[in-house]
């Protein structure tokens, strides 16, 4: 008779004590089968498809709006490019270690989103009598100011800031990839540059030679024509060493997979103003999880109340108070904890003034390197007008070769540098994108 009425004091409290908990919370409990509904909600937690978009399946059921976000970014990559089958690749061939990341956070946010449910487990004890007394403990918080909700909260922002920086994580892959695909193109055409003048300076060298043996040229004259040989010569060299090393780093990305050949500098186009870079993101998705962190140290400073209950043959039931207890360091210890809640807050702020710069300075960088580029394909043209000139004024006897060797080669000289400013608008391009996290589709993450 006892142990019944213990019982029904527990039931009784948590019935009285209901209006300290949220509605929902409260309209689970009401169906609650203690070992059974356990067992069920185990088995009904999906598992994680392998072979699934990593931010769809860490999406939750309401849907998370910096998930989502993640999700519907596009790539700014042209679909069927070099640049874009670069870019599946390397998402194919990602070493896992973000997604394993993200995966974990996602459990943990499962295990969480449980966290209102009674636990139950063995409550086993030694009688005076030296008999032990077996039985079932149920425990079950009625009041803990908020703190269950705010962990669930931390769980659920933990999972956005892991998706994040998977996000981060590809976008920065793919940038590697793509930087080391532009530099061995860059290469390969300074390579096939450089190599093009060689051929052309050694017929000069031929025409000199022939001039000192009949003494129409000096010995001087031939030096000068060797020294710009072999300068050529390394220039060219160096130019196949940068593009075989570019290729096989690329390679090993790849996991053995074909490097596609950039044959041109591809222009990328830039994302819109108005999408947010993902340092902004993930400095959003960090204050809010600093946010349900600050809120789960006030409330463990705030006395909390549960009902526990104990079904065996000795079964009894209580009402638990639980917390740290009240200090007179209590109300700093909360003011501190809203400080550093406000201080993450304030982090955004400062992303979003850091990326603004940032994208400011891109912007302002393109915009002179664009102008350079036009500047050097016109120079470019100049100098191959001089030299034209001056190989005609050459075979009329004006010019001797000497004038026309120098023309020769600052117009390769000219061509190489006009070479660099078309890559580096590329690179910039790709930095751009980095940054906006647009150089991989959301659903492919």
């Amino acid at each position: 008779m006892r142990k019944g009425l213990s019982i029904c004091i527990v039931i009784g409290a948590t019935t009285a004590l209901s209006g300290c908990m949220d509605a929902p919370v409260m309209s689970k409990l009401s169906e609650v089968r203690p070992v059974a509904f356990m067992r069920d909600q185990m088995a009904a937690t999906p598992a994680v498809d392998a072979g699934a978009s990593q931010l769809a399946a860490a999406n939750t059921d309401t849907g998370s709006d910096i998930i989502s976000g993640l999700i519907a970014r596009r790539s700014v990559l042209d679909a069927g490019s070099p640049y874009d089958q670069l870019a599946s690749t390397l998402l194919e061939t990602s070493s896992g270690v973000a997604q394993a990341e993200l995966r974990a956070a996602k459990m943990r946010s499962v295990s969480r989103d449980k966290n209102w449910l009674p636990t139950i487990g063995p409550s086993i004890s030694l009688t005076s009598l030296g008999e032990f007394a077996a039985g079932l403990l149920i425990n079950q918080v009625l009041y803990d100011n908020g703190k269950k909700k705010a962990e669930r909260e931390f769980a659920a922002a933990d999972v956005e800031v892991a998706a994040v920086a998977l996000a981060q994580d590809e976008n920065d892959r793919v940038h590697s990839g793509l930087e080391l695909l532009v530099v061995a193109a860059e290469a390969r055409e300074k390579s096939v540059m450089a190599t093009s003048g060689l051929g052309r300076m050694r017929e000069f060298n031929r025409v000199v030679s022939e001039r000192v043996r009949g003494g129409l040229s000096s010995l001087a004259d031939e030096r000068v024509v060797h020294s710009k040989i072999s300068e050529m010569e390394h220039e060219a060299a160096t130019h196949r060493e940068a593009r075989d090393s570019a290729i096989d780093e690329l390679g090993a990305m790849m996991s053995g997979h074909s490097v596609p050949e950039l044959t041109e500098p591809r222009g990328i186009k830039l994302s819109s103003s108005s999408l947010e870079s993902l340092d902004v993101v993930r400095a959003r998705a960090e204050a809010k999880r600093a946010a349900a962190e600050a809120r789960v140290e006030r409330a463990s400073l705030l006395p909390a109340l549960s009902a526990t209950g104990v079904l065996g043959n000795n079964g009894s039931a209580s009402l638990d108070y639980e917390g740290s207890g009240l200090g007179l360091g209590t109300r700093a210890e909360m003011d501190a904890s809203k400080a550093r809640e406000e201080a993450s807050l304030a982090l955004v702020g400062r992303a979003q003034e850091t990326a603004a710069r940032q994208r400011s300075r891109l912007e302002s960088s393109l915009e002179a390197l664009q102008r350079k580029e036009r500047d050097a394909a016109d120079l470019v043209q100049q100098s191959r007008s001089n030299y034209r000139l001056f190989q005609d004024q050459f075979e009329a006897g004006k010019k001797t070769v000497m004038d026309v060797l120098n023309v020769y080669e600052q117009m390769i000289r000219d061509e190489l540098k006009h070479i660099d400013v078309k890559y580096d608008i590329v690179q910039t391009q790709l930095e751009a994108a980095r940054l906006a996290g647009t150089l991989a589709n959301g659903v492919e993450i």
